[in-house]
């Protein structure tokens, strides 16, 4: 493996193991017919959020299976609730939708005492 300066090795390891949960994982739900744009944009985000869990709640563990599920269960909703033209007047719509699920992730489904994910609402 290559050396990184001040970046521990276990850093590399863990940043390697979450790009191909990512990509191959978690990006894989999306449509076939989904463009190389909606796929780089899952991805960012998706990696982005990761990387604020890092940072945020000290989340350097890595991905749970539940997390891997989820975020996957993210992308496909998103995709789904864009429609038919996911590569077009669709991806707005994906867009927002992934990134307010992503952000609820983050900040109510991995907060400390949180119990997961929400339960239905009645």
């Amino acid at each position: 493996m290559m050396k990184f300066g001040r970046i521990p090795p276990e850093t590399v390891t863990l940043f390697q193991k979450t790009i191909v949960q990512a990509r191959d994982h978690i990006a894989s739900v999306l449509p076939p017919e989904a463009n190389e744009q909606v796929r780089a944009y899952a991805i960012e985000q998706v990696l982005e959020i990761i990387l604020r869990d890092w940072r945020e709640n000290n989340n350097t563990t890595g991905m749970e299976d539940a997390d891997v599920e989820d975020l996957g269960n993210f992308v496909g909703l998103a995709a789904t609730l864009a429609g038919s033209d996911l590569n077009g007047q669709g991806f707005p719509i994906f867009q927002a939708t992934l990134k307010g699920l992503l952000e609820d992730w983050l900040y109510n489904w991995n907060a400390p005492g949180d119990p997961g994910p929400p339960g239905p609402i009645n």
